[in-house]
């Protein structure tokens, strides 16, 4: 386990304490909330004049697990703060205090107040983040919801990666990352990143009809210096880029059936994770304003239940 120094984040005045027990981190908390509400409510209330009565229907409508309390933000895993920019208190952000066998700085609840939007305000302070801990040899990790489009369009733009979807989507950056673009055209997209001056594509895909073709050009650099482990982070970053602008994400049955259990890589385990996410966000009741997948299946809820259980009895018939 090792543990991160804030020190730079405070003496950087990116950051500025939340005060614990008054005024001060009800008005964090209520901002915390704020974006469950925004995204799955369409709610866009002013978090920091928001009323007891609003307050209690986000926390009973918005979230499953959200608590009236800093629950969110990993408890005495990570620390919140108030972000700021020229002094001013301009969102909410909550940073790892310790890191489990990664060398990555988790962050949650990056929140900027809706003021500030449109400004550039959210793209300085995670660039600042970003700075700051990779003078601290530290990359930064945060997850975030499939259905909140406007929040995975502002990290991809930003130069987030995409990781894994175990739970959420998973994305991640550290200074070794070299800059990508990501060029999605009407019937062909690649991943392009810097090397040595000269541009190489890691992952391109074609697409044809409601299939997807996708070649794999980052293995060559599976072992390559300059590259890093971001070459196994280029498949689902495109992948992720097509699932927004609507494209096919699956390639055949067979690579569905091998794939769609994957917690990470393949596109066909995006799919999956897609569908499912969005049953679950249409279960609660929770706005859902996401691109059709071509060829992808959208059970509800119950529907998965029922198939999970037919496949857990299946499995209990066959290895009693």
């Amino acid at each position: 386990m090792r543990d991160i120094h804030h020190d730079a984040f405070l003496a950087g005045g990116l950051v500025e304490p939340v005060e614990r027990g008054g005024a001060d981190e009800r008005r964090w908390i209520d901002c915390d909330l704020a974006a469950f509400a925004e995204h799955r409510l369409g709610d866009d209330a002013d978090p920091l004049t928001l009323d007891p009565e609003r307050r209690a229907r986000w926390i009973a409508t918005a979230t499953t697990d959200w608590r009236d309390a800093l629950g969110p933000v990993g408890g005495s895993f990570s620390e919140p703060y108030w972000l700021l920019e020229d002094g001013q208190r301009v969102g909410t952000v909550a940073l790892s205090r310790t890191c489990y066998g990664v060398a990555d700085m988790r962050v949650w609840s990056l929140y900027v107040l809706r003021s500030r939007r449109g400004l550039g305000t959210g793209r300085r302070a995670l660039d600042r983040l970003r700075e700051i801990a990779a003078a601290e040899e530290l990359g930064v990790r945060l997850d975030t919801c499939w259905s909140w489009q406007r929040t995975v369009r502002f990290y991809l733009r930003a130069g987030m990666w995409a990781h894994m979807w175990k739970r959420d989507l998973t994305l991640r950056w550290d200074a070794r990352c070299p800059p990508r673009v990501i060029d999605v055209g009407p019937d062909e997209a690649t991943l392009t990143v810097m090397r040595e001056g000269e541009p190489v594509v890691l992952s391109r895909a074609r697409r044809r009809g409601d299939a997807l073709e996708l070649d794999e050009p980052w293995r060559p650099f599976m072992e390559d210096d300059l590259l890093g482990e971001v070459v196994y982070d280029a498949d689902p970053t495109l992948a992720l880029a097509l699932a927004l602008e609507g494209w096919p994400l699956i390639r055949s049955r067979a690579q569905w059936d091998q794939h769609r259990g994957s917690e990470g890589g393949p596109p066909e385990s995006l799919a999956y994770k897609v569908s499912t996410w969005e049953a679950w966000d249409r279960r609660h009741g929770w706005r859902v304003e996401t691109p059709t997948i071509p060829g992808l299946e959208y059970p509800t809820w119950e529907e998965f239940e029922r198939r999970w259980e037919a496949a857990m009895a299946e499995f209990k018939a066959e290895y009693p």
